[in-house]
């Protein structure tokens, strides 16, 4: 199970990625009951009597509302087919700079919804083992994840992290500032779903979309009517511009601490991203200007880390070691 801050990912082995959803949950409050979970929740938004309330129960990588969360992995459980009696084995991925207590809530949270047991594996450590990095041997493996609420760079080798960076930021903070800037300039609320289709069309890590426009359906703020809004590049790339740099700077001061013999296998192998704000165009390009590095953009960056827990799950035993330090 990968629960990020935007969406979820959860894969049975072998069947694979059965479930890709946002990390939502709608939950009854008379009763507690979890009524939908992913974009079925999202749906029930304004749309449902209200009792019925939907929750995001992550922020910045992290849990937010404990109760929520459970809620949240026994909805999963239950959507991907598994029962409390299933006693499954759960293997989840948990951000680097989690902190301790979060790491055991992210544990306690699938064990009550009826796990058997629960190891936990450092995102970039899975993201590794997903890109078929030799993350257990004694070379440097570059990975950079670019997730909705986290950014973290990190060094791999010898099965642990070496050198790392992070940042509580990633796609949700560009989201927030564009539904910002929109409401500013135009005095407009755009619908998540919109934001998302306009950070694809219109973002650019350079700017380079300048001069490009979408026009797109939304609400005043003032009188509540549906209007069509032309919204320019320049707006998105201004929403995007801190949050992009940071997360530029934050890999800059990760390779920076590098041991010698690890830089060279950097210099050598180069740096992969991973993760769903991998594909901003010209992301990878600006990385390499201001890191002198080769950068690759993972094929399906989002689908990474599951990929690695799948295999971690696949073969638990021989890599047994990787699960001790998420443990802590």
């Amino acid at each position: 199970m990968d629960i990020g801050t935007s969406m979820t990912r959860v894969a049975l082995a072998p069947d694979g990625v059965v479930f890709n959803e946002p990390t939502s949950v709608a939950i009854d409050t008379r009763s507690g009951a979890v009524v939908e979970v992913g974009y079925g929740a999202l749906d029930l938004v304004a749309r449902t009597s209200r009792h019925v309330v939907v929750f995001r129960p992550l922020a910045q990588g992290a849990t937010v509302d404990f109760d929520v969360t459970a809620r949240l992995v026994s909805g999963l459980f239950e959507r991907v087919g598994l029962s409390r009696l299933s006693r499954a084995r759960v293997v989840m991925s948990v951000p680097s700079l989690a902190t301790a207590i979060e790491r055991r809530a992210l544990r306690q949270a699938a064990i009550q919804a009826g796990a058997r047991e629960v190891s936990l594996i450092e995102a970039p450590l899975a993201a590794g083992i997903g890109l078929g990095l030799p993350v257990q041997d004694p070379v440097g493996s570059a990975v950079a994840v670019l997730g909705g609420g986290a950014s973290e760079a990190t060094l791999l080798s010898l099965g642990g992290i070496v050198t790392s960076a992070t940042r509580r930021q990633g796609g949700s903070d560009i989201d927030l500032a564009i539904a910002s800037l929109a409401r500013h300039r135009y005095g407009v609320v755009i619908a998540p779903t919109v934001i998302e289709s306009l950070k694809i069309a219109l973002g650019s890590a350079k700017g380079a979309t300048r001069g490009l426009s979408e026009v797109v359906r939304c609400r005043t703020v003032d009188t509540g009517d549906i209007i069509e809004v032309d919204i320019g590049a320049d707006l998105v790339n201004v929403a995007l511009h801190d949050v992009v740099h940071a997360a530029v700077a934050m890999i800059e001061d990760s390779l920076s601490g590098a041991p010698p013999d690890l830089s060279q296998d950097v210099s050598a192998r180069g740096l992969t991203l991973v993760g769903g704000q991998a594909r901003m165009a010209d992301l990878a390009e600006l990385v390499a200007e201001r890191t002198g590095v080769t950068v690759m953009v993972a094929d399906q960056p989002d689908l990474v880390i599951i990929k690695g827990l799948q295999l971690c799950l696949e073969e638990m035993s021989s890599l047994h070691a990787l699960f001790r330090d998420a443990d802590r």
